[in-house]
């Protein structure tokens, strides 16, 4: 973590956030996913930098952010595959990897690249008026919780980052579906609010990555997509998967759709959606109030369920 401490722009204007950018700084911005930390990919010093502030492993891939579909084609190579599922889910919480385009970007030494044009307005702007692709990963320490309210950033990155970038919070509140596009079928790395089924329904040959698939997630071969190779999403508590709420220590937390006891720290949610939007602020808040155990239901049948247990089951991992 660098020692320096930088003065940090806190700005509403995403034409002042671009112009810090375009001069080699970092910015952290939101998007409808969760806050993102990001630099021109063409500037791979500041690019670096992303790797400090966030104490990242070096090999863990950035994605690429830009403000639409003809951009997206400057930096990759669609196949049609990738063309069907971007004119369906773009702008919106969908990267696809393939092969790069420019070398001159930052991919992490990688000869592909993950890209991504997201759906929140003051991404957009701010993308727009930055006119390159900006690698972003998401805006937390490595393996902690992604963050996605403006106090946990303000607390964390004033005076590590050159400007924070104050727009509309992040509404999913889960980092973006992943599909590899390299590959035949293509296969989805990572769920998110975009599910399967529904990418099912227009790419029927579409696979999901097997936990025994060893060529995307080895201890000695770089991964082509962050979440494969790392512990993600982790808080310090412990973090328990439960059937259901009952019997739970006073002094634990608990995030769920019915609760049997009153405990330490709790969010109730009615809906797989308010349980991604919720989950890690619940994580954080679970930790700045030094309790050590974080209690997590099963999410609902249908929509969210295979990214909510992805993320919980990962932070529970030790």
């Amino acid at each position: 973590m660098p020692e320096n401490k930088v003065n940090t722009l806190i700005t509403d204007s995403p034409s002042e956030a671009a112009k810090v950018l375009l001069r080699g700084g970092i910015v952290v911005f939101p998007t409808e996913t969760v806050y993102g930390i990001g630099a021109s990919a063409f500037d791979h010093n500041s690019c670096r930098r992303i790797y400090e502030v966030k104490n990242r492993p070096s090999d863990n891939p950035l994605i690429l952010h830009v403000e639409n579909l003809a951009a997206l084609n400057v930096c990759a190579s669609l196949n049609p595959a990738g063309k069907l599922v971007f004119q369906k889910f773009s702008p919106g919480a969908i990267t696809g990897i393939f092969p790069k385009n420019d070398p001159n970007l930052f991919t992490a030494d990688l000869k592909t690249v993950a890209v991504r044009i997201p759906s929140n307005p003051t991404a957009r702007s701010f993308l727009e008026f930055c006119n390159v692709p900006v690698a972003a990963p998401s805006a937390n320490l490595s393996g902690r919780p992604s963050l996605t309210k403006m106090v946990y950033i303000l607390e964390e990155f004033s005076g590590k980052v050159d400007c924070i970038l104050i727009g509309e919070e992040p509404q999913i509140g889960i980092e973006s579906t992943v599909i590899d596009f390299t590959s035949n079928p293509p296969i989805l790395l990572r769920p998110g609010f975009v599910d399967f089924q529904d990418l099912k329904e227009i790419l029927p040959e579409i696979q999901v990555l097997k936990s025994e698939d060893k060529t995307r997630n080895t201890s000695t071969e770089a991964p082509i997509s962050p979440g494969l190779k790392y512990r993600h999403y982790a808080p310090i508590c412990k973090v328990i998967l439960t059937e259901n709420l009952e019997n739970i220590p006073s002094d634990a937390a608990q995030i769920g759709f019915r609760f049997y006891e009153d405990v330490a720290y709790q969010i109730r949610i009615d809906s797989n959606e308010a349980y991604m939007k919720s989950l890690y602020s619940f994580f954080v808040e679970c930790d700045k109030r030094k309790i050590e155990e974080a209690f997590c239901e099963i999410p609902k049948e249908g929509r969210g369920k295979e990214a909510l247990l992805n993320r919980i089951t990962k932070a529970a991992s030790k």
